[in-house]
């Protein structure tokens, strides 16, 4: 339930504010639980539905052409009892979704080529296509110029923008960490990849977007989880550094992030909610999940409202949608009554 803040004046114009919940929006109980129970797939949510795709629905670390999915679903938000199946692609992981113009984009991922039982044998994906849902089609796009899978993807304006990850080039060979950043014009009348400098190697990360910047958060190197906090300024191409991950480093391994009216909201492995405002130097504490997840996908839903769903949690996947209540900072004071 969505509880909504207002104001008025009473007694020597003294100014109070008050908190009250509007019926209609949904909470955790008003959705069924996703289609399985998945980890390290894709989230966004545009037009009124949350639509999810893919994921690893095995066990950890076991990967093979049954565990990993290429499923294709949406939810309605307000009043959907069920989830819509929707056009399937290629089996993949380690991928996201992102929305610009009531499309739904997915870029790259990781697709196992064995059967199972059998050695594992790894693929990222050069894959990337757009689902229109007034054609209830995917229509491919150019390829990412190497595969890559454990990067994620933001749209800024107009840009599409893929940072971290790596190359998972099969069975018996090393992977290729990336140390480059994609950028793609959707505006543009011949779609071209467009290749950035970024200042680190990492997978397993998170990243969003906040005005023209885009935030990479955590993830892992090759010596171990990382809580650093990467800045790219789309409107100079230049990097920057913002304040880590607090915390345990373990907690920096595949967090989930998203954007709400203007605040940069993260969750750690911890069950820790923090926000980010542009010119904070520091995290704040504004909620605590009920479930504590990793490899999971945060979306928005409202003003002081996330979702988080799926992931891995108890050494298990999960399929359960949570809405998380931000604590919201308390603008300031415009009482000028008389002093008594």
């Amino acid at each position: 339930m969505l509880r909504t803040r207002f104001s008025c004046v009473i007694g020597l114009g003294v100014l109070v504010h008050f908190t009250t919940a509007v019926a209609n929006e949904p909470t955790s109980a008003d959705w069924p639980p996703m289609p399985q129970a998945v980890s390290s797939f894709g989230a966004v949510v545009d037009g009124g539905y949350l639509y999810i795709y893919g994921g690893h629905a095995g066990k950890t670390h076991q990967y093979d052409t049954q565990s990993v999915l290429g499923s294709f679903y949406r939810l309605k938000l307000h009043g959907g009892k069920q989830w819509e199946e929707l056009p399937r692609g290629p089996i993949a992981q380690g991928l996201n979704l992102v929305a610009h113009n009531g499309k739904i984009y997915r870029i790259g991922g990781m697709q196992p080529r064995n059967a199972p039982g059998q050695p594992a044998d790894n693929h990222s994906l050069a894959d990337c296509a757009r689902f229109n849902p007034q054609t209830n089609q995917w229509e491919e796009l150019p390829p990412l110029p190497a595969p890559r899978s454990s990067h994620d993807v933001v749209v800024v304006g107009d840009q599409l923008v893929v940072v971290g990850g790596w190359q998972l080039r099969g069975r018996g060979e090393s992977p290729r960490w990336h140390d480059t950043t994609l950028v793609l014009d959707l505006t543009a009348t011949k779609l071209q990849w467009k290749t950035l400098k970024q200042p680190f190697q990492r997978r397993a990360l998170t990243a969003a977007a906040l005005d023209s910047k885009v935030y990479v958060l955590g993830g892992l190197t090759a010596d171990g989880p990382d809580p650093r906090v990467d800045i790219l300024d789309l409107t100079t191409g230049q990097w920057s550094e913002g304040p880590p991950i607090p915390g345990k480093e373990r907690v920096a391994f595949s967090p989930a992030a998203c954007t709400v009216e203007g605040r940069l909201v993260l969750n750690t492995s911890d069950g820790t909610v923090y926000q980010l405002t542009p010119r904070s130097t520091q995290w704040e504490k504004v909620a605590q999940s009920k479930q504590k997840r990793m490899v999971a996908r945060l979306v928005p839903a409202g003003r002081d409202r996330v979702i988080l769903l799926g992931g891995a949690s108890g050494g298990s996947n999960s399929d359960t949608l949570e809405v998380i209540t931000l604590t919201l900072p308390q603008p300031p004071s415009n009482d000028r009554s008389p002093k008594r």
